[in-house]
């Protein structure tokens, strides 16, 4: 008897062949249809499959690499600009300063067409020769913490915008640095508001007009720093109850 005529099937096989004859033979009897057939590798120098996760993933990370920066690279724009404007006026021997105007007496400005008069919070510009130096250290004091807080703001706020970027906000660096920004911010700000009441009010004492003017910090600024601190400590918050969630799902999972 020919065993190509017992299976029906050709008994000139190749060897390369017979596995996927015995496949297709198995399957059938187990009323299955035939095996699908591998993929072949469609494009030349390709891997099979197709390009890889991991790939996509890095090319994402040098695409947006550097733009999750430009909030701190805005706050140290200002730093600079904050800086060379201190520096140019200390060597033209000036300061400037903001004061609350509050009377007509010394807030009368002459032009040629008439006259006006400075009114509420408005920025001066003062020669250190007329002020003592105590005035000029409390002065100093306020604009250099002024500029370490915002420095400061500049690097806390780069790794949870880099973190919010990478699509992981919930991380403990986040929350750090959001608690040290929120911390510098505070005190960098009272620091600036006590030395600039006390220097301004100098200020307006050494040129003889403290009965006129008034501290140049306002209510509506320290309203303003409470709002900005409140802020960043509920949004800590709400980054500590993002890991907790975050650590919750991971551990049903």
């Amino acid at each position: 008897m020919n065993l190509g005529d017992e299976f029906g099937v050709d008994a000139l096989t190749t060897q390369e062949d017979s596995p996927k004859q015995e496949g297709r033979i198995m399957a059938q009897e187990n009323g299955q249809s035939e095996l699908p057939e591998e993929p072949d590798d469609a494009v030349i120098g390709k891997p099979k499959g197709g390009v890889k996760r991991g790939d996509g993933a890095a090319k994402r990370k040098a695409f947006g690499t550097g733009y999750e920066l430009w909030v701190g690279l805005a706050l140290g724009f200002y730093v600079i600009y904050a800086v060379t404007e201190l520096v140019t006026d200390l060597v033209h021997a000036k300061i400037r300063l903001p004061l609350e105007f509050e009377s007509d007496a010394v807030a009368t400005l002459g032009f040629p067409g008439g006259e006006a008069t400075l009114s509420g919070l408005t920025q001066i510009t003062v020669s250190t020769t007329d002020l003592a130096t105590a005035t000029m250290v409390l002065l100093l004091i306020a604009k250099i913490a002024l500029i370490l807080t915002f420095i400061v703001a500049a690097v806390a706020i780069v790794p949870v915008i880099r973190d919010i970027a990478k699509g992981d906000p919930f991380t403990s660096r986040s929350i750090m640095a959001l608690g040290v920004l929120e911390s510098f911010i505070a005190v960098g700000w009272l620091v600036y508001f006590a030395a600039m009441v006390l220097g301004s009010n100098m200020v307006s004492r050494d040129l003889d007009i403290a009965d006129e003017v008034g501290p140049g910090v306002t209510t509506v600024q320290a309203f303003v720093l409470l709002g900005v601190v409140g802020g960043i400590e509920l949004l800590r918050r709400c980054f500590i109850s993002g890991q907790r969630a975050s650590e919750e799902l991971e551990g049903l999972v």
